[in-house]
């Protein structure tokens, strides 16, 4: 009766990897001028460490591999489950602050030559002036493509056009908001409310 036998294993592809490296060290290293001795080889515990260190390394670098192929699927999930973001921490767009707060923080921004966040303030003041008119309630979900269609029911909307054109400059496009671009801000506001 013949049986079957398992014909390769890891255990003895360890052993040859093992025999193979001790024979290139005999041959690289002679031990006197005539040449390598023929029993001198060396110990098994240093291909088994050699083994698993190089094991180790290999798992390390696939492991490492897979988190740089997987992070952008997966950070959103880890974030989710971390700790709710902390009101205080949000962004300036999220704020609630009345029409004259946001002029107070406009003019701030602009007397430190920081025109982008000048502009953002008037578009924001301009969010909540119609809002508080109730022509169209704040909602900072909403695209400024969003407002601009509902604005265009307005009588004078080229003011809005140009305080939500120049948002869309400041969030999409790579030109700095001078202060030339600033003043037609102010201006087109000034149009929306003459107070």
């Amino acid at each position: 009766m013949s049986g079957t036998f398992q014909t390769n294993s890891i255990d003895w592809q360890i052993h040859l990897l093992q025999m193979r490296i001790a024979e290139w060290l005999d041959r690289l290293l002679p031990t006197s001028n005539r040449g390598p001795s023929p029993g001198w080889s060396l110990p098994e515990w240093f291909f088994r460490s050699a083994f698993w260190i190089m094991a180790s390394l290999l798992t390390v670098w696939i492991g490492w591999q897979l988190y740089i192929l997987l992070r952008p699927y997966l950070a959103p999930y880890w974030f989710s489950r971390s700790s709710p973001p902390n009101p205080s921490e949000s962004s300036i767009a999220v704020e609630s602050l009345s029409v004259s707060q946001w002029l107070g923080r406009s003019r701030t921004f602009a007397q430190q030559g920081n025109y982008q966040e000048a502009c953002r303030a008037l578009y924001l003041a301009t969010l909540q002036k119609l809002d508080d008119q109730g022509l169209i309630p704040a909602q900072f979900s909403r695209t400024d493509g969003e407002y601009w269609q509902l604005l265009q029911t307005l009588p004078n909307s080229r003011p809005y056009r140009v305080l939500f054109q120049t948002h869309e400059r400041l969030c999409f496009g790579d030109r700095e908001i001078s202060q030339q671009i600033f003043q037609e801000c102010e201006q087109a506001y000034r149009e929306i409310d003459p107070v």
